[in-house]
């Protein structure tokens, strides 16, 4: 979001007329800022941790002589911060002028969408990404890691069959992984948002 959590709060988030009493209006006002600032931080931090990883990739996998593969392992990732950053593009769309609840509501669903559609990227496109890897390996034909995996007598399709069984391995531990660590780092953040609109739904009603 171009403003600021503040300044859309101060400037036409409250609604007087659409809670029982000015104080609960500006509780829930207060309650609901500290929640969409939080979680807007921790999307930001995680999305601009993916540079610096980018970096540490390609500098050891130069180090060991994987110029090629370090390089595209970290185009990879970078591309990763790039559609990151175009999904949290759409917390923008948002209409701040809208009451609080409705504002609520309309960022959570961006949040599932967010969450959905990076799920969808570890769980499909990784393991992808990690199968391109192998084919890469086996046409600039040089001494690497995946040495281990390729030998230098094996077909185009066994090295492909190797790959898609490598894929289909870190796609079931990316599912787990991303569960336990969506609930981790989001987990209560967003059960707090849920809470605090089943809330003001509630006092609406």
């Amino acid at each position: 979001m171009e403003k600021s959590i503040k300044k859309i709060w101060d400037e036409s988030f409250v609604n007087e007329d659409s809670l029982i009493a000015p104080k609960i209006n500006d509780l829930y006002n207060q309650k609901s800022k500290s929640i969409i600032h939080r979680i807007k931080r921790t999307y930001e931090f995680d999305n601009k941790g993916l540079i610096p990883m980018a970096i540490l990739i390609f500098i050891v996998m130069t180090a060991i002589s994987e110029v090629v593969i370090g390089s595209y392992a970290a185009l990879l990732i970078l591309s990763l911060f790039f559609y990151n950053r175009k999904l949290l593009s759409n917390f923008k769309t948002l209409d701040v002028k809208s009451d609080t609840l409705t504002y609520l509501k309309e960022y959570r669903g961006i949040t599932a969408s967010i969450t959905k559609a990076t799920k969808k990227l570890f769980v499909f496109i990784l393991p992808l990404a990690v199968l391109s890897i192998f084919v890469l390996a086996f046409f600039i034909k040089e001494q690497s890691f995946l040495s281990k995996f390729i030998s230098k007598d094996m077909s185009f399709l066994q090295v492909l069959g190797i790959g898609f069984l490598m894929a289909t391995i870190i796609s079931l531990i990316c599912n787990a992984v991303y569960a336990i660590s969506t609930q981790l780092v989001y987990g209560t953040l967003f059960s707090k948002l849920d809470d605090l609109i089943k809330e003001m739904e509630a006092l609406k009603n």
